[in-house]
């Protein structure tokens, strides 16, 4: 006679430890009655698979995701890992079905890890026939592999402007579901394996230093377990919040008071797929040092128990856990987790104003930002805080924030250098790079020429008036662009007084010595009398021949085209113009006209000569952020050069 609680597949029986295996991790969700649970018996093992130490918090561990459990939980956690991280779980569920868990974390590049691992739980089958006779015995298991990956959210390039530290991670888990035993009268138990997979993506906020936030969805995109039978069986999916209160010290900075304790609440709650009841969870781990922990919480209805121990490196957790679903229901966890030397106290500088990689035109800008304290495993206080920027100390408030407003003392390349130290020796710095642009009065946004004006001004080939004006329209003289070449190769003038070269430039002119030295470089020519005309205005194509023996260009012998609609090919200048044109020096010319009788304007002049190779070098180098930044170190307001060009 068949027994009330025996299982029929076919012609065999299996006793009921299979339909307790194949429900159990259902039971271990919340606490059903045996017919809900039966209608689910594929439940996903990780549901205990959180490891010991979440288990004793009431399986609270979406919004604390730290070290490897966080695998099991929220991805998102892993890449908090500073170091290689290992944990293992085990238990004898219902002292009847080996449970084991093992994950592995392993950091890797800015802030973000790489993690795997494996749940399983098996147990022999005691198969009988319909008479009741033995037939034998057969086996069961469960295992679920995963890979799982995690980083801030701002190492990825479409969110590498977010300020926030934001942490995200996903799984991929591979489902499979064994048997072995029967035979040809005796239903196979293996008819019933079969195989599945499952993603999860996580994220973890610490929103504020007493507030961590979690979201995570399991098993979404999940296929069905597809067995060797005509029955395949959902994965159930879930979605899981949580949140982790400080209650007792926090996370930037242990209060004082309290030494190195700490107290945690923690709260998760589970939207369960599958026609499966929604789940609250609740914890609370207490840390009266940094070694000890004791821990509690509510599973569902289901009280848990717990404790943890920190030592040399590892971390020993057990966890207590009824199952008011079970006859037989209660249940130990163990754990033991590999955390290497621990997490050191670190300061953490977050600068907020300026942007890296700023255009600034002011002599001044705004620094602001907050230091984080990032807690070492010890919880031991890190003491009062000092602030400097380019090495001098700044306010800092109670809330470890800092604004200041920093001079810049001239035009260029800068780089300001946030410093963070406390009293117990730990540091952290943060860099802005700035480029200062000089900012004439009458080069507005959006002029033709502003950009190469502010650019060869910057560098240090053009200047501007006294009064803080360029007069980018004003007519260029043949002095004043003899200088300005002059000035642009950098070339030292006679501590001597200047020689006549032209009967009209006298030695005490203003510009002589600039002529002079432009004349022997070959960068200017005189006229025929012997004379320079230094005050008379020049024109294009003057300043276009001028610009080009300047930048050593090639000039053709002839010109077969016109390089001009209004330049023919015997025009004196058409070699040099069609020269500049080829080598991109005229491109703000408009219409093809280029009108070589009117006067060059400084505007135009400076526009060429940002087009030259040794212009066009020292603008790249102003412009490369990875060389040539130097910080502030001494306050200074920057003086106004009283010179033209």
């Amino acid at each position: 006679m068949r027994k009330a609680n025996d299982i029929y597949i076919g012609g065999s029986v299996i006793m009921k430890k299979l339909i307790i295996l194949l429900t159990a991790y259902c039971l271990l969700l919340s606490t059903y009655t045996l017919p809900a649970l039966a209608q689910s018996i594929t439940a996903d093992p990780m549901t205990i698979g959180v490891g010991a130490r979440a288990l004793g918090m009431g399986r609270t561990y979406v919004g604390v995701a730290e070290d490897s459990d966080a695998l099991f939980s929220n991805p998102a956690g892993i890449a908090r890992a500073t170091g290689p991280r290992v944990s293992t779980m085990y238990s004898s569920l219902m002292d009847d079905i080996g449970y084991t868990v093992i994950g592995g974390v392993y950091p890797y590049g800015n802030r973000s890890a790489l993690g795997a691992g494996i749940i399983n739980g098996s147990s022999d089958l005691a198969l009988t026939n319909s008479d009741g006779s033995s037939a034998g015995t057969g086996r069961w298991g469960n295992t679920v592999l995963f890979l799982s990956a995690g980083t801030y959210l701002n190492n990825l390039p479409a969110f590498s402007n977010l300020d926030k530290d934001i942490l995200i991670g996903g799984s991929f888990k591979y489902y499979s579901r064994m048997g072995s035993g029967g035979n040809d009268v005796i239903a196979n138990v293996s008819d019933a394996s079969g195989t599945g997979y499952g993603f999860d993506v996580g994220l973890l906020y610490p929103a504020t230093e007493y507030l961590t936030l979690g979201l995570a969805g399991q098993n979404l995109l999940a296929s069905k377990l597809t067995a060797s039978t005509s029955s395949n069986d959902d994965i159930p999916s879930s979605l899981k919040v949580g949140a982790k209160v400080t209650v007792i010290g926090k996370e930037g900075e242990a209060i004082s008071s309290h030494g190195t304790r700490r107290l945690y609440l923690n709260a998760d709650y589970d939207l369960n797929g599958n026609n499966l009841p929604n789940t609250t969870h609740i914890g609370l781990e207490f840390w009266p040092t940094g070694n000890f922990a004791v821990r509690g919480g509510l599973d569902g209805s289901n009280p848990t128990l717990g404790v943890g121990l920190r030592v040399s490196g590892l971390e020993f957790n057990y966890a207590y856990h009824t199952y008011d679903g079970i006859g037989q229901n209660a249940t130990s966890f163990f754990s033991i987790s590999y955390l290497g030397e621990g997490q050191r106290r670190m300061l953490r500088v977050k600068v907020d104003t300026p942007n890296d990689k700023a255009i600034i035109y002011e002599d001044h800008v705004k620094v602001s930002g907050k230091v984080e304290v990032v807690p070492g495993d010890d919880g031991a206080p890190a003491g009062p805080l000092t602030v400097k920027i380019n090495g001098v100390n700044i306010p800092v408030e109670k809330d470890n924030s800092f604004s200041a407003e920093i001079p810049v003392d001239a035009v260029g390349k800068k780089l300001v250098l946030v410093e963070a130290s406390n009293t117990a020796g730990d540091y952290a710095s943060e860099e802005r790079r700035l480029i200062r642009l000089v900012n004439f009065a009458d080069v507005p946004e959006g002029y033709w020429a502003k950009q190469p004006i502010e650019n060869t001004g910057t560098v240090g080939l053009v200047e501007g008036y006294p009064d803080g004006t360029f007069q980018p329209e004003r007519a260029l003289t043949r002095a004043e662009l003899a200088t300005l070449l002059v000035r642009a190769k950098g070339l030292k003038l006679p501590d001597r007084q200047a020689q006549k070269i032209f009967k009209d430039v006298k030695p005490d002119f203003w510009a002589a010595k600039y002529i002079e030295v432009a004349y022997r470089e070959g960068l200017i020519k005189g006229y025929p009398d012997k004379t320079f005309r230094p005050n008379n205005k020049i024109n294009k194509a003057e300043g276009i021949a001028i610009m080009v023996r300047f930048d050593n260009l090639r000039v053709a012998s002839e010109v077969f085209e016109k390089p001009y609609w209004d330049v023919q090919t015997n025009h004196w200048a058409a070699r040099y113009i069609q020269a500049a044109k080829e080598a991109g020096m005229l491109k703000y010319v408009e219409r093809n006209y280029l009108r070589p009788k009117d006067k060059l304007a400084r505007a135009e002049a400076v526009e060429m000569l940002s087009k030259t190779a040794l212009a066009g070098g020292r603008i790249k180098d102003l412009y490369t952020w990875e060389k040539g930044f130097k910080p502030e170190v001494t306050p200074a307001r920057p003086t106004i050069r009283a010179s033209i060009f």
